[in-house]
């Protein structure tokens, strides 16, 4: 949902990366969000009535629903952008300081990289592959044989808790010498063995795998305070859009529902883990 702004960076394995977003962007993707929920909760409205209804007035019903989702996605949005400078600052580290960390501790496998048959010809190496891709660690197995992706596995799982985010390049096993992939399955069973000990989560792609961490729960104290910054705004967006998508026959239980459904979802925000903004 985060595609409407330009300076924010996509990635199929990632998908947004919120590190990249400012508060101007955020005001943005909430209108977009906003105008494109109006614009479907007008339609429905319009045509739930059996089109018998005012268009005005469906397209005050659609405004409500849509400046609701304006509120909470700001609201959220502000919130997470708030967490990701705190932990900025209080780490210090910037992103070629922690590529410079991962290559140093991959280091020995660029000698063993160097010892393959082919590394005359297509050599590991750290500096051209292990690299930033458009914002996210990545790791690239080509020309690493099944000893090496072995090894690079036990040090990246050794090492769990320097490491956030990565993606690991395993390619689609077209070029093996074999008629089927091997780094590939060799990768997803190894770490399929241990994300859930590690507290990963694992995100497969066509070509690659990557690791998300899944992040601290929060404490009471934090679920708190992020409960008491939502309810209002969103407790309050939502209730108004209910009342008016229920219409002048039911507005008191439109009202209703969109407070309960406020609460639940304010709940369920206050709980997101603190993931890795990278």
């Amino acid at each position: 949902m985060l595609w409407a702004c330009r300076s924010v960076k996509w990635t199929p394995e990632t998908g947004v990366n919120m590190a990249e977003v400012n508060f101007r962007d955020l005001i943005s993707i909430s209108l977009v969000l906003g105008i494109m929920v109006a614009t479907m909760g007008a339609f429905v409205s319009f045509f739930a009535s059996g089109m018998g209804e005012d268009p005005a007035q469906s397209l005050r019903t659609g405004g409500l629903i849509g400046g609701g989702m304006t509120v909470i996605v700001l609201v959220y949005g502000s919130w997470r952008l708030f967490e990701i400078k705190q932990d900025r600052r209080k780490s210090g580290v910037t992103r070629e300081e922690e590529l410079a960390k991962l290559r140093e501790l991959l280091r020995p496998l660029e000698a063993h990289g160097a010892s393959v048959p082919w590394a005359q010809d297509k050599a590991w190496r750290l500096d051209t592959h292990v690299r930033l891709d458009r914002g996210t660690m990545t790791i690239d197995l080509h020309e690493m044989d099944a000893e090496g992706s072995r090894k690079m596995l036990d040090l990246i799982i050794q090492n769990r808790e320097q490491i956030g985010r990565l993606r690991i390049v395993t390619g689609r096993g077209k070029h093996s010498s074999s008629s089927r992939p091997v780094l590939r399955p060799l990768v997803q069973q190894r770490l399929n063995q241990v994300a859930h000990q590690l507290d990963w989560q694992l995100i497969p792609k066509a070509g690659s795998i990557t690791l998300r961490p899944m992040g601290e729960r929060p404490s009471l104290r934090l679920w708190m305070l992020r409960f008491l910054v939502f309810i209002g705004p969103i407790t309050i967006a939502l209730a108004l859009a209910f009342q008016d998508l229920a219409g002048s026959g039911a507005r008191e239980q439109g009202l209703a529902f969109g407070t309960a459904a406020g609460v639940i979802l304010t709940a369920l925000l206050a709980s997101y883990r603190k993931r890795s903004v990278y």
